[in-house]
C-alpha cells in the first residue's frame, strides 16, 4: 500500500472517505457558522454594531467563518496525510490498479498524481478548504431565517447532499460539489466546473449577507 491509498481523501477500501466528505459542511460550519444566529438571537450583535457599521460587522464575521471553516477541514486532512506519510511510501499506484486508472481517466491533476501523489493530496486539501469556507458562509446567509443554531449549522449539509443527488451524473454533466471535492474522483469533473461552482456559492452567500446586513437596523 502507498501513501495515496492510505490517505483518507483517496481511501476507497473503507467508508471513512465517504463519511468525511458527506459531513464536510457540518465540520466547516461547526466552529463559527452558527455564531451570527446566536448573536442575533441574544441581541449581542446590537451591542457590537452600536459603535460600528453592521456591514463591517458582517464582513468580519464572514472572514472569521471562512477561515475557521478552511482550517477545520484542511487540518484533519493534512494531519491524516502527515501520519500516512510516516507509514507509507509516496509512490503512484500500479498502472492497472483501480485508483490509477480511475483518476487518470478523470483527467484532473493527472500529471501531479502520477509524478508526486503527496502534492496531489495537498492540492485537494487546498481545494477542499476553500470550498469549506464558501459553504460555511451559507450558515451566515441563512442566520436570519432559520429557527435554531442547529438548523443554521446543519442546513448547508442538507443542501449539499440534496444538490449532489440531483446534479451528479445527469444530462448536464457533473455539478455535484460533493463529487467535485472528493480526491478519489469517482465522477467526471472539469476544472472550469469546479471554479464556477466555487464562485457561484461564494457570490450568492456574500450577496445575501451584504443585502441583509446593510438594511437591518441596529435598534
Amino acid at each position: 500500500m502507498y501513501l495515496i491509498q492510505a490517505w483518507i481523501g483517496t481511501d476507497y477500501q473503507f467508508a471513512y472517505n465517504e463519511m468525511f466528505y458527506i459531513l464536510l459542511p457540518v465540520l466547516a460550519c461547526l466552529p463559527y457558522g452558527g455564531s451570527l444566529y446566536t448573536d442575533i438571537k441574544t441581541g449581542y450583535d446590537k451591542n457590537i454594531c452600536i459603535k460600528g457599521s453592521r456591514l463591517h460587522y458582517a464582513i468580519s464575521k464572514g472572514i472569521a467563518t471562512f477561515l475557521s471553516a478552511f482550517f477545520s477541514v484542511a487540518i484533519p486532512l493534512g494531519l491524516n496525510l502527515f501520519i500516512a506519510a510516516g507509514l507509507f511510501s509516496n509512490y503512484s499506484p500500479e498502472r492497472l490498479e483501480w485508483m490509477n486508472i480511475g483518476i487518470v481517466d478523470r483527467n484532473m491533476f493527472t500529471t501531479i498524481f502520477i509524478s508526486n501523489p503527496a502534492v496531489y493530496c495537498l492540492v485537494y486539501i487546498l481545494i477542499d478548504g476553500l470550498f469549506a469556507g464558501a459553504i460555511a458562509l451559507t450558515s451566515l446567509s441563512l442566520s436570519k431565517v432559520v429557527k435554531s443554531h442547529f438548523t443554521a449549522v446543519v442546513t448547508p449539509m442538507v443542501l449539499y447532499v440534496l444538490f449532489a443527488m440531483f446534479m451528479e451524473g445527469n444530462d448536464f454533466g457533473n455539478w455535484s460539489v460533493l463529487g467535485m471535492l472528493n480526491p478519489r474522483q469517482y465522477v467526471v469533473t472539469k476544472s472550469w466546473q469546479m471554479i464556477t461552482a466555487f464562485l457561484v456559492i461564494l457570490f450568492i452567500n456574500v450577496f445575501i449577507i451584504w443585502v441583509t446586513s446593510r438594511k437591518r437596523d441596529v435598534l
